[in-house]
């Protein structure tokens, strides 16, 4: 597992102040590494960047408006349907950023 894909994902996620109830793990994903809420992907790193599952409106908007872009896990791979990967300046608004989480962790779970 990406040691430091992985430490992204723990950063991000200890500021997004999840519920309680919502129990984090990670695990492998092709070459990347998976954060799961209650056992339910909802966020990834690796050397595409930062992605969140999101509905697929929300996904569709932030990319129509440059804040993301869609998720291939490789180069010539398929486009994961309900991901969005974000964009630096996403990323670096910390609230924007926070929001999007706690939306991605509640989409899959209905936390």
């Amino acid at each position: 597992m990406g040691a430091e894909y992985r430490r992204q994902l723990e950063h991000l996620i200890a500021d997004a102040s999840l519920p309680t109830n919502c129990v984090i793990s990670y695990k492998s994903v092709f070459g990347a590494v998976g954060a799961y809420a209650n056992g339910h992907i909802f966020m990834s790193s690796g050397k595409f960047g930062v992605a969140l599952k999101l509905a697929e409106d929300t996904c569709a908007a932030l990319i129509a408006a440059g804040a993301g872009k869609p998720l291939k896990y490789f180069e010539k791979g398929h486009i994961k349907r309900n991901y969005v990967v974000l964009s630096g300046c996403v990323l670096k608004d910390k609230a924007r950023a926070q929001a999007l989480l706690r939306q991605s962790a509640a989409f899959v779970k209905g936390i």
